[in-house]
Order: C-alpha cells, then sequence, then structure tokens
C-alpha cells in the first residue's frame, strides 16, 4: 500500500511535529468489500495522531492517495441517513434565508456526494454544482437532476471552474471534508478562488 509520512505541519508547515498516538496499521475506512472481493486482502495503513507545537493543529502522518480512498466502489451515501437529511435540509433553509439567495445566486458544494444538501438549494430556486471524487455518489446525485462534477476540488480544479465562466459562488459549502483533505491550504485558497468577496463558507 503506497502512503507518504508528513514531516512538518499540514497547516502552518512547521518541523516540531510530535507524535501523541499510535493506533496500529489499520483497514481504510468505507472500503467495504462486495461479495466477489471477500477472502481478498484488505487494505492497511498506518495512523499515527501528531501535534503541531507551533498552532496547535492535531493531524495524522500518514497521507494515503485521495483516489484510493474515494476512488472505486465508495460505498458512502449520505442521503440513507434521515437525521443528516434533517439537519442539511435545515442548514440549507437558514443559509438561504441569510444570504438572500435566489435565481441569479449559485450555490457550490465540495466532496457532496449525493447531492443531499443541493437538492433543498434546488427547491428553494437556487442554482447549485457539486463536486465529487466518488464515482457512484455522483452518479445518484446526476441521477436525481443535481449537476455535479466528478473530480477532486483543488486549485487547479478552482482555475477550471473560473476559467469556464462558473462562479464566483455566493456560498461555498465544505461539510466533513476539510479533514480529509492532504492539502489544507491549498483547498482553503481554491475556496477563496471560487468565493465572491462577501461570499459565505460553511465549512
Amino acid at each position: 500500500m503506497t502512503y507518504t509520512v508528513e514531516k512538518c505541519c499540514r497547516s502552518c508547515g512547521a518541523i516540531n511535529v510530535e507524535d501523541i498516538l499510535f493506533l496500529g496499521d489499520t483497514p481504510l475506512a468505507d472500503r467495504l468489500l462486495e461479495t466477489e472481493e471477500q477472502g481478498q486482502s484488505e487494505i492497511y495503513a498506518p495512523l499515527t495522531l501528531a501535534f503541531c507545537k507551533s498552532c496547535s493543529l492535531v493531524q495524522i502522518r500518514e497521507t494515503v492517495p485521495p483516489e484510493v480512498l474515494f476512488g472505486g466502489a465508495y460505498p458512502y451515501f449520505s442521503s440513507v441517513s434521515p437525521s443528516l437529511l434533517k439537519h442539511f435540509r435545515q442548514s440549507a433553509e437558514s443559509i438561504a434565508r441569510q444570504c438572500a439567495l435566489g435565481p441569479d445566486s449559485l450555490v457550490i458544494e465540495a466532496a457532496s456526494n449525493d447531492g443531499y444538501m443541493l437538492r433543498r438549494f434546488m427547491e428553494l430556486g437556487v442554482p447549485v454544482l457539486g463536486v465529487d471524487p466518488a464515482r457512484d455518489p455522483v452518479r445518484s446525485a446526476m441521477k436525481a437532476g443535481v449537476p455535479t462534477r466528478h473530480d477532486f476540488f483543488t486549485r487547479a480544479f478552482a482555475k477550471k471552474l473560473l476559467a469556464e465562466g462558473v462562479g464566483p459562488a455566493d456560498v461555498f459549502l465544505a461539510n466533513n471534508v476539510l479533514a480529509h483533505v492532504p492539502d489544507l491550504n491549498g483547498f482553503v485558497a481554491a475556496i477563496r478562488l471560487v468565493l465572491k468577496p462577501d461570499g459565505l463558507a460553511v465549512i
């Protein structure tokens, strides 16, 4: 299994990062085996929790390639949880009111999964765009009519959107994604690129 071990802080770049807990070699989350895969070896990677003495960020040392984590038959679909749907429906309504969103607005969501939250904005008449690297949730979102790009949200992708005339956005959503991004600063810089100066980022 290919993975890299980060020597510097993922946020501030300092080298005085101290290991605080080793959780052993751990199977990857959301890598449920299909019936025909039973008996095959699981993918494992070390999991080391570390603390940056410069900026206080607690982080994981190891980086598994995002294509390994979220590629293939990624089985997690946000819409299976009624309580999650209720929460994000209410959140979407609150954001739409707060930002006075309408048909001339744009909401972009990174790691939009199956479009669980963007659907409510669409019901309110607000244009949306989802971005997600997982094939099956993206297919589900597209089938439900939620415009979604099958890709990772990066600086390069943000520049591509703007070059295509998409954006800038009034609202940018990143629910439960920043903690899974290997390049924290790049991800935040990409948000800044696609968000209006007076826009709202919900992380």
